[in-house]
């Protein structure tokens, strides 16, 4: 359909503003005709308006689905044509995303022109030189500027590629380029046609891919292609290595086009000879249909060729031949190397036999026996310049060991004592580096009392309560307060639940509570796996300005303050298991030393106790528990 604009607006009140509006209005104009842009060059506008006509008075269209502009979609046009001049036709699915590649498509695949077009809805007519018997009396004249035109538009449309670029349709533009260039941009298209049969349906850009259904589904003899990682190389890809692959992936053509989940050995076999020339192979999944899944599409193809999936979804699957991959000429030299090892191997070992066959035949010949390194010569030494050792002297050797074994493994446990006292240190370094910024209140001198009948209203009031906050390993920070004021916004009554801790520590809790917020403790009652704390905001409540104190830890520090605190206590414990250890080893070899006897229970036990201590353990020096801490104070 045709918009005119209409501007009621006389020229002398435009100024110099006139030439402006004018070439809004031509704009508005085109952009509205550049969907038809080819029709209205060839067709008249009286016939171009007749049909537009009769296509708006149709009533039945022509609906596409997933499957796209296939080929039973474009017999079915040309059976419609034979009695109508337009199709009226509506896409759905992912062909109406992109109209204007999906209008490219269907003038190509079906020779006609798109005479009107509004949203995913098309009316192609089928051109006045159309194959009839009716048609025939058109002039020549007509398909020959009706050519040059269409050769004009897809001369222009061009995919660009990472290796290159190809181009889509005109014979005449191939003929104006280089025999270099033509080869370049035919490579692709070449080695497609090398692999397999063109899936005819496709409607993205060209070059068209492989069609895998057509590909054997299985090859006799097929295995999975040699692979041998290079010296110093991962064996999988890095983060960015996988993105840049990926990234890469995006722009490249689709190599082959497939729709079914198993039996893939041909098309394994066509990705093992694409990756002799490319590192990726793109396989578009075909749509419309149906069962088809990209998981097990996925799956199938990795245990048949051992490449890396790079990516895969409803569209496309993309796989990395991987480091590892040899190509076949590789393949065949390594092969040829290793029957050359065999040989050279074979004559080594023939070598090899000979010379020791000479040997004991010049050994056989000699009259005189060989006394040198044999039995005979060690015993002869033995009996002239040895001395046997008696029982006593192994016993001494024996307690001379023990008592060595006893003294360095308590070497040992006193050089893990004195590393653990120092990392006690440290950690009570960093713990008051921590705690630098707390400074907890006092108690209000003018505290709010309740009496026992209140108290035991708002105990059973505030037990029954769902909402509560629960203290963590952290303890009391700005946040807990802060939600106990956002609690006593709509509630008077706050309920708090404490788990892993002992009853001391619940008290210590419950007394910075008070401190903190100002409340009143109603009640501490203990529950099947925790403590639940009862506090009252008061009669005289007042909600202060701010909220979150500044006096207490925030919650990054707090979290800090209790992985401090666990370290220096399981440190403590550490360091009075080592203490017990060397107290027993000490009395054991004194024991040794005063009897002069071997306990080889004793022994043993000693050994297996000092061998559960973790060696691994080193100084790590003040920077590993500072350098947490360093980084600057989190205000959430």
């Amino acid at each position: 359909m045709e918009r005119v604009v209409w501007l009621f607006c006389p020229l002398s009140h435009l100024g110099s503003s006139s030439g402006f509006l004018m070439e809004a209005v031509s704009a508005a104009v085109s952009k509205s005709r550049k969907h038809v842009d080819l029709a209205e060059r060839v067709i008249l506008q009286h016939e171009l308006r007749r049909l537009r006509k009769i296509a708006l008075r149709m009533v039945e269209d022509m609906e596409v689905g997933d499957a796209g502009i296939t080929q039973a979609l474009v017999d079915s046009i040309h059976d419609k044509w034979r009695e109508d001049e337009v199709v009226k036709l509506k896409f759905e699915g992912p062909q109406s995303l992109n109209m204007k590649r999906t209008h490219e498509t269907l003038e190509s695949r079906t020779g006609g022109f798109v005479i009107w077009r509004s949203g995913s809805s098309v009316v192609l007519y089928r051109g006045m030189a159309y194959t009839l018997s009716c048609v025939q009396s058109y002039n020549e004249k007509i398909q020959t500027s009706v050519n040059s035109l269409k050769n004009e538009d897809t001369a222009s449309n061009v995919f660009h590629s990472k290796g290159g670029r190809i181009l889509c349709g005109s014979a005449e533009y191939m003929k104006d380029l280089s025999k270099e260039k033509r080869m370049d941009m035919n490579d692709p298209n070449s080695l497609l046609d090398e692999l397999g049969p063109r899936f005819k349906d496709w409607s993205g850009c060209e070059p068209v891919p492989v069609d895998a259904d057509l590909l054997p589904s299985e090859v006799p003899g097929y295995k999975p292609p040699v692979r041998l990682l290079p010296y110093g190389v991962r064996h999988c890809l890095r983060n960015k290595e996988m993105t840049r692959f990926r990234r890469l992936a995006r722009t490249m053509p689709s190599h082959f086009a497939l729709g079914r989940n198993r039996k893939l050995q041909g098309l394994a076999e066509a990705m093992v000879k694409l990756w002799e020339s490319s590192a990726i192979a793109k396989i578009a999944i075909k749509r419309g249909v149906l069962n088809t899944c990209n998981d097990r599409m996925a799956e199938e193809l990795k245990n048949l060729t051992g490449g890396t999936l790079l990516s895969r979804n409803k569209d496309y699957i993309v796989f990395y031949r991987g480091n590892d991959f040899l190509p076949p000429v590789v393949v065949e030299a390594l092969k040829e190397r290793e029957k050359l090892t065999d040989v050279q191997a074979n004559e080594e070992d023939q070598a090899r036999q000979r010379a020791s066959a000479a040997i004991e035949s010049k050994l056989k010949a000699s009259k005189s026996p060989l006394v040198a390194g044999t039995l005979t010569e060690t015993l002869a030494a033995t009996s002239r310049w040895g001395n046997e050792i008696s029982s006593k002297d192994v016993e001494q050797m024996r307690r001379d060991e023990s008592l060595n074994k006893h003294a360095a493994l308590l070497k040992y446990l006193e050089k893990k004592l004195a590393l653990a006292k120092g990392k006690v240190k440290r950690a009570e370094k960093a713990l008051a580096k921590v705690q630098e910024n707390l400074r907890p209140a006092d108690l209000p001198v003018d505290l709010e009392t309740i009496s026992d009948e209140e108290r035991s209203l708002l105990r059973k009031i505030g037990l029954s309560m769902k909402p509560f906050l629960l203290i963590g390993r952290r303890g009391i920070f700005d946040g807990t307060v802060e939600n106990m004021h956002l609690h006593w916004k709509y509630r008077k009554l706050v309920k708090l639940i404490v788990r892993g801790k002992s009853f001391a520590q619940v008290k210590h809790l419950v007394v910075s509570l008070e401190a903190e917020s100002g409340g009143v403790l109603v009640s501490l009652d203990k529950t099947m796996k925790s403590y639940a704390i009862i506090v009252y905001r008061g009669k005289n409540y007042q909600r202060p300005h701010a909220v979150r104190p500044r006096n207490l830890l925030t919650r990054r520090q707090a979290l800090a303050r209790s992985i401090e605190l666990q370290r220096r206590e399981a440190l403590k414990h550490h360091i009075s298991d080592l203490q017990e250890r060397i107290e027993l080893l000490n009395y054991e070899l004194e024991d040794m030393r005063v009897n002069n006897q071997i306990d080889e229970e004793k022994l043993s036990r000693s050994f297996n106790a000092g061998a559960t201590i973790d060696d691994t353990s080193e100084d790590e020096g003040e920077e590993a528990y500072l350098k947490v801490y360093d980084s600057g104070v989190e205000d959430t």
